[in-house]
């Protein structure tokens, strides 16, 4: 009986092993795997700030090339009055972008708009800000009373010159050339003392701070009472 079953068990793999292949009875190696048609990628800016009245260059970017006929991408300006796109582009056949201008405006205030971009079922887009021409130039640092002592607050180069105590006078906040490297410097009033400086953002280091673009770095320094 034993050996009855180790032959039929045997018999069955040989049946198995001669079996014809699946694969191969149906009609021989798998198909490939057909590729992706080309869709929306992004939409980049060849600059992201700028003064009003500055033209901009957009690209549009595919996936991969555009087939016979091109790819049509349909644009548009969340914000006109600070920034202006033709209706669409078209992505040429066997190309994976193309570009298109964007028109800015004079802007009476620092303003942002979305240049966006859609074809099919993807929607992307690029930030733009749009600034005045001071705004583009310049930032600002300004002083942020703190503690219960008072002092005194001066920069180099020269432009702050601020007094704490019981009032703030004098000038708490100036504004300087985009890259210039600030130096402040706190000096306490008798019967002060100068305990440091608070770290605010952009404020680490009140011995070198960078002024940046249309922003305004705050710095407090900790004056108490001997």
């Amino acid at each position: 009986m034993r050996s009855t079953r180790i032959l039929v068990a045997v018999l069955a793999v040989v049946g198995m092993l001669g079996a014809p292949s699946t694969a191969l009875a149906s009609g021989g190696a798998p198909k490939p795997t057909q590729p992706s048609p080309p869709a929306l990628s992004s939409v980049t800016l060849d600059a992201i700030d700028v003064v009003g009245g500055t033209p901009v260059v957009g690209t549009v970017t595919l996936t991969s090339p555009a087939a016979t006929g091109g790819l049509s991408v349909a644009l548009s300006s969340d914000n006109p009055a600070a920034a202006t796109v033709r209706s669409g582009v078209t992505v040429p056949a066997g190309s994976k972008s193309a570009t298109f201008p964007v028109a800015t405006a004079t802007v009476p205030n620092i303003q942002s708009a979305l240049v966006i971009g859609s074809a099919g079922a993807v929607t992307t887009y690029a930030i733009l800000t749009v600034h005045t021409q001071s705004a583009f130039s310049t930032g600002s640092v300004g002083i942020i009373p703190g503690g219960t002592g008072n002092g005194t607050i001066t920069s180099q180069p020269a432009g702050i010159d601020c007094t704490i105590g019981s009032s703030v006078s004098g000038v708490c906040s100036a504004f300087f050339p985009v890259g210039t490297v600030v130096r402040l410097t706190a000096t306490a009033s008798p019967g002060s003392k100068f305990q440091g400086w608070r770290g605010l953002p952009g404020c680490g280091d009140p011995s070198t701070i960078t002024v940046a673009r249309a922003t305004t770095i705050y710095c407090q320094p900790g004056f108490t009472l001997k």
